[in-house]
């Protein structure tokens, strides 16, 4: 059995070691820049960032490095930076060790990261001519350091500079530190687990799919129109729509990567804290998305892959920078909500119902507007200026408590009109009078949200607050116990 790679450092005597040259990309921080500016400049302007992106590659990897840099700005004291290994350098920059940072990423962002971090000697990067990774890399450091360096990566091309190196510091999975230490003396090894089923499963907001149930909606509603094979198409579709909605959150996510970093909780997700790449959530989602609306198409019916079709395209449009339009950003939010029934309508072979869409895109943009308040109210009453990754400032906390609860009036209104003009005309319920329990049931539990947002003692998205809510149950089993009672 090979003995285990271990933590403690290998070598004693620290003020023999040679000079300690660090990676940047997936060593220092758990990113890669050039993902991250890639994605930081396509979802701040995607048409020119393409173009610059073709023409970039037509001149080398180099050039693109360059020409992302210029086209936007990563806040480095926000990376997922690997704590472990700063604390490491800390310690041996303290006992008087060299430390350089070597990196692949453009000069530019290396500069601001040795700037920021404050540890290194000389700063060694890319440039518009030159891509330091590889064998340029092991080029570059035999020259510059003719007398031996230790090298800190993360990855297989670092292998190049570990084979001429006099140590190494490996920061990824124990595979790439046993050839590491294959090739030179292993000074120190920091594990990064891969990343798993568990960790995706973790960016597909699983605890976002309760909110797909509203495909289900119309057939409850109009169960004397249910046939088997709407129903499987329905089930269907709902099981699809999950899908789709996990693809659009690894989007929404990779484009709030940086404003996630910043918040209180979202800093954790897979994305913000490094534990996924850009690129691999990228690609996923760009091959993802069309496999589901094919699906759809063979499984369901063509018009529930065109509603997928249309989710997906506003649900990007949200993410490519429409979320920062104050109060277009709630109304979007409401006209997804609505595409969740529509999909139900059309799968089943539905009726539609002007009340039910309307009462669905008035309740859920005052749901949306009850978050922006929580967001308002979470900055404390002295709070000024615009708020990160949102078009709100801190003084519009009026007008969104105004529009929000208008909203949230209006769509009960419509429960009363749509109960009045289809429900009891339909003669579908035996006894419909009990229905009119219903209302004030969604008064009281829209009211208490609004008091809670307004509190600021909401701190979830409204739905997702519901199902962790006993109140919320409590009135959701009377209005059930009223369709019954209606029924029966």
């Amino acid at each position: 059995m090979q003995a285990p790679i271990a933590a403690e450092t290998r070598v004693a005597d620290s003020g023999l070691r040679p000079p300690l040259v660090v990676d940047l990309d997936g060593t220092l921080v758990r990113t890669d820049m050039l993902h991250e500016t890639f994605a930081a400049a396509f979802f701040r302007n995607p048409l020119l960032t393409l173009w610059v992106v073709l023409r970039a590659l037509l001149k080398g990897r180099a050039e693109l490095k360059r020409a992302l840099s210029g086209l936007a700005e990563v806040e480095v004291e926000t990376l997922p930076w690997r704590a472990p290994l700063i604390s490491y350098l800390q310690e041996q920059k303290r006992l008087g060790r060299e430390i350089h940072l070597a990196t692949a990423s453009h000069h530019s962002i290396a500069r601001a990261v040795a700037d920021y971090v404050g540890l290194f000697d000389r700063v060694y990067a890319s440039d518009g001519q030159r891509n330091l990774k590889g064998r340029r890399k092991a080029e570059l450091l035999a020259q510059e350091f003719p007398d031996g360096f230790c090298y800190a990566g993360d990855c297989g091309a670092d292998l190049a500079v570990w084979r001429i190196a006099s140590g190494a510091v490996v920061t990824a999975h124990r595979p790439l530190a046993e050839r590491a230490r294959g090739l030179t003396e292993l000074e120190q090894h920091f594990p990064d687990d891969r990343a798993g089923l568990k960790t995706w499963f973790a960016a597909a907001r699983p605890h976002q799919w309760s909110k797909n149930l509203l495909i289900l909606a119309p057939t409850v509603l109009g169960w004397t129109q249910v046939t088997a094979a709407g129903f499987a198409a329905t089930l269907w579709a709902l099981v699809l729509m999950c899908l789709m909605s996990s693809l659009t959150y690894l989007i929404n996510d990779i484009a709030d990567v940086q404003a996630d970093r910043r918040h209180a909780r979202k800093y954790a997700r897979p994305f913000a804290a490094g534990r996924l790449k850009i690129r691999d959530g990228l690609i996923v989602a760009v091959l993802g998305i069309p496999l589901v609306l094919a699906a759809a198409w063979v499984l369901a019916s063509p018009a529930t892959a065109t509603c997928l079709l249309a989710y997906g395209v506003v649900t990007l449009a949200y993410s490519f920078g429409l979320k920062r339009a104050p109060i277009l950003d709630c109304t979007l939010i409401g006209v997804l909500f609505s595409f969740r029934i529509a999909t139900g309508v059309v799968a089943g072979g539905m009726g539609w119902s002007p009340w039910l869409m309307t009462f669905s895109l008035t309740l859920f943009f005052s749901l949306a507007m009850a978050k922006r308040l929580t967001e308002l109210v979470a900055g404390g009453p002295s709070a000024s200026g615009v708020v990160r990754g949102r078009g709100y400032k801190y003084e519009d906390r009026s007008i969104v408590l105004a529009f929000g609860t208008a909203a949230s009036t209006l769509s009960i209104l419509i429960v009363v009109l749509y109960l009045v003009d289809e429900v009891f005309p339909a003669g579908t319920y035996r006894d419909p009078a009990a229905l009119w329990a219903i209302p004030p049931l969604l008064f009281l539990w829209i009211g208490r949200i609004w008091l809670l947002a307004n509190r600021g003692e909401m701190h979830h998205d409204p739905v997702i607050f519901a199902l962790r809510d006993r109140v919320s149950y409590l009135l959701g089993a009377l209005v059930g116990a009223a369709f019954l009672a209606a029924l029966l």
